[in-house]
């Protein structure tokens, strides 16, 4: 994938650039001065033949963007770490114009100087409290290649004494020592910081407060219901949907049915005689419907929904609406147009896919399932997905890698639209 996108922006890719562009990094820091933001997102919104699907502010004016495209068959994901200056734990440590200074040219991209490659790799470094092998000899090569001048640098962010001995461990490769003294660095780059711009703190948390509130407000994750018949092959593909679709999120979280917020995890297994037992007495029923109702409203704010704020990719195999479905399936012997009524206080998922399958196949797959019962099924699930605005139908009929291949597209197009509707709701593109 070519990065055209930074084509016209003033920027400077911070690290990790030397394989570029034939080999990605897993991710791209780059900082971008804060008047070239609207136009890189407007790049990124216009590439060819590649969906941008996520946009995580991770700090007020730190964001991950994350790029879909397709080589061959294979889904793709390039992630792009995004700032207009470098804050994390409560300061501000760089800004743009201190990160874009003495920027260079390497091969068609504007990359840092290696002061500020540095100065950068030192400070994230010490403040993320590890140091990778990669990370440690390239700090090494740039504490050669800067000479006396490294020394100064780290001297200024941690202080002479510190400064000096942290010097002395990256050029005699002694990383063991280096690795045990980071939480003393820590406190020391931090006072440093405070002597320096006593201010600081201040310029980091105001904006915070609106970031934290924007993200519990327009979750990143996504929310998903997939619904089906036995056999359909809603767990085959809730599988795939988990390896192939993570590259766009933090986490996947699967469920089975409900949050579960009141019982153990439920692992989902087969039923293998869905309408075998009879249906509950009236009151049962009911007693059913407000536990159902409990377990969901409850556990959608205590569990869903924090993961969805996390960024995690929920996935449900059945849901509350398979109940009005095929209410003999869960033995509900009460009135239908009360668990309708219940159904308008569910939280709904952000997409329902619905797997369609022919009843003589369904009753090939399922045979426990009498043929007629399968059409009436189909039916239902083909009426309720028409009653849904965010259902999409998926012919499950199909060899997998289509069906796979099919929802996976349904899901990339909604989140690219979401994800451009979120940005120009936020107005950083006109």
């Amino acid at each position: 994938m070519k990065l055209d996108f930074l084509y016209n922006i003033r920027y400077s890719i911070l690290h990790s650039w030397q394989g570029l562009p034939e080999h990605l990094p897993s991710d791209l820091d780059i900082i971008v001065a804060p008047e070239d933001l609207p136009k890189l997102e407007a790049n990124l919104l216009n590439l060819p033949d590649v969906q941008l699907v996520n946009l995580l502010q991770h700090e007020s004016t730190c964001y991950y963007f994350v790029l879909a495209f397709r080589e061959g068959k294979r889904l793709q994901f390039l992630p792009l770490d995004v700032a207009v200056d470098y804050r994390r734990n409560g300061r501000v440590w760089f800004s743009a114009d201190e990160l874009l200074i003495g920027r260079r040219r390497w091969k068609e991209f504007w990359v840092a100087s290696p002061e500020v490659e540095f100065k950068y790799l030192l400070v994230k470094k010490v403040l993320k409290g590890a140091v990778p092998e990669h990370s440690a000899e390239r700090l090494k090569e740039l504490v050669e290649e800067l000479g006396e001048r490294a020394q100064e640098l780290a001297m200024r962010l941690l202080g002479n004494q510190a400064g000096e001995r942290a010097i002395r461990w990256v050029r005699t490769g002694d990383w063991e020592m280096f690795r045990r003294r980071i939480p003393e660095l820590q406190k020391t780059l931090k006072r440093q910081k405070l002597r320096q711009d006593p201010l600081n703190s201040f310029r980091f948390w105001l904006p915070e407060i609106k970031r934290i509130w924007r993200r519990w407000r327009y979750p990143t994750g996504l929310f998903i219901v997939v619904l089906g018949p036995d056999g359909a092959g809603k767990s085959t593909l809730i599988g795939h949907l988990e390896a192939d679709l993570l590259g766009a999120f933090r986490r996947t979280a699967r469920f089975h049915l409900m949050p579960g917020l009141f019982r153990r995890k439920d692992n989902g297994g087969p039923v293998t005689n869905p309408h075998g037992k009879p249906p509950r007495s009236f009151f049962a029923s009911l007693f059913k419907l407000g536990y159902y109702l409990l377990d969901y409203i409850l556990g959608y704010w205590l569990k869903v929904r924090p993961a969805l704020v996390k960024s995690t990719l929920v996935l449900f195999d059945r849901y509350y609406d398979d109940l009005l479905v095929d209410p003999r399936r869960y033995r509900y012997g009460g009135p239908v147009w009360l668990a309708r009524f219940v159904a308008r206080f569910i939280p709904k998922p952000d997409l329902f896919i619905f797997l369609d399958l022919p009843a003589e196949v369904a009753h090939t797959r399922k045979p426990e399932i009498p043929l007629e019962e399968a059409r009436k099924l189909r039916e239902r699930y083909l009426e309720l997905a028409r009653s849904l605005p965010n259902a999409r139908v998926v012919d499950a009929s199909r060899p997998l890698g289509e069906v796979v291949a099919e929802v996976e597209s349904i899901i990339l197009y909604h989140m690219a639209a979401r994800t451009e509707q979120r940005i120009r709701e936020m107005g950083l593109v006109g």
